[in-house]
């Protein structure tokens, strides 16, 4: 819970803290975003797996900072967390929530297609993520991580964004 109240604080920072990001610490708060948004995410079907997968899709650009905050926080929605590295799209559906990193921005549409209506909220940081189909987007705006999300797609994989993420991210209709 650590971890969310740093989303929180980070959220809300006067703009006279803004500041530029080295990529190494835009991806350490973009990591505490991805594990955090199990939180603020609810699976309209039941989590049957023992395991809640948090998964990365391509280039890990975490390096060991997802891991870190896996092996500290332990749980989501009252399951253990394990953090999976995909090289393929058959290992995919296993997971609860899937970052698709820009070196596997070619292969979106077909991972897009694959996953349609399933219970699997996909996250990225490319320009383009939720035009081309994505869920959840990392942008950075004035030196912070900000969140634009797409309620629509979300809700018709079956989830559901609570109230709290709805009111700190940015939502877009297509």
């Amino acid at each position: 819970m650590k971890f969310l109240f740093m989303i929180i604080v980070l959220l809300l920072l006067p703009p006279q803290f803004v500041f530029a990001l080295t990529a190494a610490e835009e991806y350490e708060i973009k990591a505490v975003y991805l594990f955090s948004l199990g939180h603020f995410i609810r699976w309209n079907q039941e989590i049957s797996a023992q395991d809640f997968e948090i998964c990365v899709f391509g280039k890990n650009p975490f390096g060991n900072d997802l891991d870190y905050i896996i092996h500290k926080e332990k749980q989501i929605q009252a399951h253990h967390v394990l953090f999976k590295q995909l090289s393929s799209l058959q290992d995919i559906f296993s997971c609860h929530i899937v970052f698709l990193s820009y070196s596997a921005q070619t292969q979106f549409a077909t991972i897009f297609a694959a996953i349609k209506n399933k219970p699997i909220l996909t996250v990225g940081d490319t320009e383009r993520f939720i035009i081309e189909g994505g869920m959840v987007q990392f942008y950075q705006r004035k030196g912070k991580i900000r969140l634009l999300i797409d309620p629509q797609t979300i809700e018709d994989s079956g989830l559901k964004a609570n109230s709290h993420l709805m009111g700190v991210a940015q939502s877009i209709k297509k």
